[in-house]
């Protein structure tokens, strides 16, 4: 088993920087996508799913392997164009940035980032504003994604199961058969 990428319907290899360049063009369009609508994100194992059936091209490597060098792509990009960071919708799981999110952003622009999530927040907020979100009434603000919020407010928390007494089990004295809570055997009755 090969961890080059290849085409999902026939298994063929597909180069790696062909593929990278079909999976940036497109995990940009779906981050776009996302900047549409007002505190919109996607995790990066959505982003990776997401882009490998748009191109069906796909790839067996570790996820960030390949999606931080994706996600380059897509920040040079922008950079370039000068737009904001739209690799700041990607998030982990927990709605924080990706871990390659700090670094990735410091190596194209030039220019450290101190706190990826405030950076990310105010990234995030920009490509709202750029490419057209519904902003609420009072304008809307950097914020961390909804993600984190749903995780701190989530489900309330459950009360430990009460522990199951074991109770011993009763046997009819005449057929040895276990005994319902009844008390009358189901058998001799």
């Amino acid at each position: 088993m090969t961890a080059s990428p290849f085409r999902i319907g026939d298994g063929q290899p597909v180069a790696y920087e062909t593929a990278k360049h079909l999976w940036a063009k497109s995990a940009r369009e779906i981050l776009i996508e996302r900047a549409r609508e007002y505190g919109g994100d996607i995790t990066d194992q959505e982003l990776a799913a997401e882009v490998q059936r748009r191109t069906a091209v796909k790839s067996r490597m570790r996820l960030s392997t390949w999606t931080d060098e994706v996600l380059e792509e897509v920040i040079t990009a922008d950079h370039a164009r000068g737009e904001p960071t739209l690799a700041a919708l990607c998030v982990r799981e927990d709605g924080r940035a990706v871990d390659g999110y700090r670094l990735l952003v410091a190596r194209v622009t030039g220019a450290p980032v101190a706190d990826a999530e405030r950076h990310a927040a105010e990234q995030r907020f920009a490509c709202y504003q750029r490419f057209g979100a519904t902003l609420p009434a009072d304008g809307g603000r950097p914020s961390p994604s909804r993600r984190v919020h749903a995780r701190a407010s989530g489900p309330a928390r459950r009360e430990p199961a009460a522990r199951k007494v074991e109770r011993p089990v009763v046997v009819c004295p005449q057929c040895f058969m276990a005994v319902p809570a009844t008390g009358i055997c189901d058998s001799c009755g």
